[in-house]
């Protein structure tokens, strides 16, 4: 996977610290990492999580029975599901519309900018 760059709107998400540490208390260190490798793939597929399968099983280290309890737990607690069936995080998909919301008002600043300068070369000098 190439890494993510700075212009990269998807390259990181904030991480309220005193909000995540309360979610955590009680859980396993198999549930924390769960959690965390389900955010990530969360925020980096586009605020989507895959099918619930075996590559996925993979690719946050389940191994056994006890992960894959582990999993439903998390998804259960975390990750509820909307009416088409699809899994959500609030949080995320809040940051998800900040983030997209605010690429599109830097765009339209610079096309106004680009416009402006444009408009001022055409300016006869007197």
């Amino acid at each position: 996977m190439a890494a993510k760059t700075t212009k990269d709107t998807m390259g990181w998400f904030k991480l309220n610290v005193g909000m995540f540490t309360n979610e955590i208390v009680g859980w396993s260190d198999t549930h924390v990492a769960i959690y965390i490798k389900l955010l990530t793939l969360y925020w980096s597929s586009g605020n989507k999580l895959p099918e619930i399968n075996s590559s996925l099983n993979r690719r946050l280290g389940i191994i056994d029975s006890g992960g894959e309890v582990a999993l439903a737990s998390v998804l259960n607690e975390f990750f509820p599901r909307d009416s088409e069936d699809k899994y959500f995080h609030v949080e995320l998909d809040r940051q998800l519309n900040e983030t997209i919301e605010s690429a599109r008002l830097q765009s339209e600043r610079a096309s106004k900018s680009r416009g402006s300068r444009i408009k001022d070369e055409d300016k006869p000098d007197f």
